[in-house]
């Protein structure tokens, strides 16, 4: 690779997320600075806000997941990692974002809450 040319580190990978918790989707991305790293939602640019925030390595952080938000919108779908410097722009696989569902019955007494199920 040539020094001026971005690469991925780290791209995002599909999610099962659970509602109303936290969700992170990675990337990272190597490259000469300074780079410029944003996020699409079914290839729309997100907005930084308080529901989505991208921090300084990459990541996107969405506060609380929501398949369905007031609005009608839905954390669901496809992202992905949109990354630029002055030599160009790279864009990361399609990381696929789904709500968990959970079946009554199948946990007894013993349930552990989980965040965020990670599948390839």
């Amino acid at each position: 690779m040539c020094d001026a040319e971005l690469s991925f580190r780290l791209e995002p990978r599909d999610i099962i997320a659970v509602q109303e918790q936290p969700l992170m989707l990675n990337c990272q991305v190597d490259g000469i600075p300074p780079i410029t790293i944003q996020w699409r939602h079914y290839g729309l640019l997100l907005t930084q806000d308080q529901h989505h925030t991208t921090f300084i390595n990459g990541s996107l952080l969405i506060a609380h997941f929501q398949k369905t938000k007031s609005d009608r919108s839905s954390d669901e779908g496809d992202y992905e990692c949109v990354a630029e410097n002055y030599f160009g722009l790279v864009v990361s696989r399609k990381a696929r974002i789904q709500a968990a569902s959970f079946t009554r019955g199948l946990a007894s007494s013993r349930y552990c809450p989980v965040t965020a199920l990670h599948y390839t």
